[in-house]
């Protein structure tokens, strides 16, 4: 089968044979993310992004087809497939213009609604996306992140957890909403966790500058580099401190930190980073808590690194686990 870049490109331009439809056919069903991937990309093509951006498919079309027309005019069908390396090229242009990392797309659920850039992850799952403005985003395991710019602001509303490099502009400010809470940028990297249901939202600052504000609260607390905001939804109570930022981003290389973590927040990070499901007695781990570090190991030796410190059953079936603890 030819390279599937090429086989994409000369679908769109509606060039492919009957052999590279099938082969592409044959590629989508493999996979739910290949079937993502092609009908994200599909979506973009035939669909511009409506209403305020009506010249940017036109002119990315043009960039593709300035491409590859020369050759097929000129040299034939031999030629043709001589370019295939500069239509892989245009493909991956078309995708950085729609605003999305090529490399990362097939492993996340992308989206263009209404003028909406909309972005998702399932358990498992981590994805890297370069947003229409160039900011970059990381997206944990678990995570939607949906965003627009308007003439005011770059928006960003954010369920999960996502580590921000945000393309500094003094004007233009970027600005990601969390339930009720609320952080607004200039240019900076920072990272926000806020998992619908878990115990606390934390916001921690690499660099740059950040105000973190809530609704109803007039005061907006500012942090500095090296510093993290702690905040409890069910009380609204809202903490800075001092902290080892570095260790709030180490998920993406797949390291897990937990520090002084309630036993269900350890689990529910497990549950999103392995995709498992795990059955226990909450009110039995109450009072436990957990410090440590996971570094890329399986579900199984994590049981049994937990094991070491809080004693317990475990009983794994498939993707289900139950836990106990052992008396």
């Amino acid at each position: 089968m030819k390279d599937i870049s090429e086989i994409i490109a000369r679908y769109l331009l509606n060039i492919a044979d009957k052999d590279e439809l099938d082969d592409l056919s044959r590629w989508e069903r493999k996979s739910a993310d290949n079937s993502r991937f092609l009908g994200s990309l599909r979506t973009f093509w035939n669909h511009p992004l409506e209403e305020k951006s009506p010249g940017l498919l036109t002119h990315a079309r043009e960039r593709l087809l300035t491409r590859i027309t020369p050759a097929v005019g000129t040299k034939g069908k031999r030629s043709l497939f001589f370019s295939f390396s500069k239509i892989a090229a245009a493909i991956i242009l078309l995708i950085s213009i729609a605003g999305v990392s090529s490399y990362f797309i097939s492993k996340s659920n992308l989206f263009y609604r209404n003028n909406w850039v909309e972005v998702s992850t399932q358990a498992g799952q981590q994805s890297k996306v370069t947003l229409p403005d160039s900011s970059i985003v990381w997206l944990n395991a678990e995570t939607e992140v949906r965003y627009h710019p308007d003439r005011r602001e770059r928006k960003v509303y954010l369920n999960g957890e996502a580590y921000f490099e945000v393309k500094h502009s003094s004007d233009y400010p970027f600005v990601v909403e969390t339930g009720d809470a609320k952080v607004r940028v200039l240019g900076t990297k920072f990272n926000v966790s806020h998992y619908p249901g878990a115990e606390f939202d934390k916001v921690s600052l690499l660099s740059g500058r950040i105000e973190m504000s809530l609704t109803g609260r007039k005061s907006p607390i500012e942090l500095k580099p090296g510093e993290k905001v702690v905040y409890r939804p069910t009380t609204h109570v809202m903490t800075k401190m001092k902290a080892n930022v570095q260790n709030e981003i180490l998920w993406r290389q797949g390291i897990l930190v937990f520090d002084n973590d309630s036993f269900n927040e350890l689990l529910q990070k497990l549950e999103r980073y392995y995709a498992v499901t795990f059955l226990y007695n909450k009110e039995a781990f109450r009072n436990i808590h957990y410090t440590g570090t996971i570094n890329n190991l399986t579900i199984e030796r994590v049981l049994e690194f937990i094991n070491l410190t809080i004693p317990i059953n475990y009983e794994i079936d498939n993707k289900t686990i139950r836990l106990a603890l052992r008396k």
